[in-house]
């Protein structure tokens, strides 16, 4: 709960300093940062060992993100490595991407499906989920075979499950919830 808040107050000032210079440059180095400390498990070790030294940590990241990476970014991590708060990271990207899209008026979609959906079904998916929220879409699918078919779409706090594993889900309940009533033989 502390580091939620933490985090959105983060997001929120980088948020504000990013809607006066480079919002969407802003956002895209602040993905890349997070995905970098969260798919290398060295860096991350780096970051988060209390023992390291924070002008070590920060020599560290400078050699890793060369100069791809923005003068506001770089300066806002240095902040966190200051502040001892890198470990909020993952949580301030996802809030500032969140407050990004609102102000893209850009709204992400999650396609959850049994198999790879092609690029039409993607499209036509898109477009459908567009003309419901009125926003653009940037969808984020997801496959997983457990589903056996179907689609799941979360859209904010909505979610759609047209999965075949979901109707058999309430199928299965339905019989078990019928079941205990007594079954009537006969025609009448």
């Amino acid at each position: 709960m502390i580091n939620g808040s933490l985090a959105r107050r983060y997001s929120q000032a980088l948020f504000e300093i990013a809607s006066e210079t480079s919002l969407d440059s802003i956002d895209s180095d602040l993905r890349e940062l997070a995905k970098l400390v969260e798919d290398n498990e060295e860096v991350r070790n780096v970051l988060l060992h209390p023992h390291i030294s924070l002008s070590n940590k920060k020599s560290v990241m400078d050699k890793l993100l060369g100069k791809e990476f923005g003068e506001t970014t770089r300066r806002f991590f240095y902040l966190l490595i200051d502040r001892k708060r890198e470990y909020l990271l993952p949580i301030i990207q996802r809030e500032f991407t969140r407050l990004a899209d609102e102000a893209r008026r850009i709204v992400e979609a999650k396609v959850v499906s049994a198999v790879e959906l092609s690029a039409s079904q993607l499209d036509n998916l898109n477009k459908a989920i567009a003309k419901m929220t009125g926003k653009d879409v940037r969808i984020v699918s997801e496959v997983r075979a457990e589903l056996i078919g179907g689609v799941l779409i979360q859209v904010g706090d909505s979610v759609m499950d047209g999965t075949i594993a979901h109707a058999l889900e309430k199928m299965r309940a339905n019989l078990r919830k019928n079941s205990d009533k007594p079954q009537e033989v006969g025609v009448k």
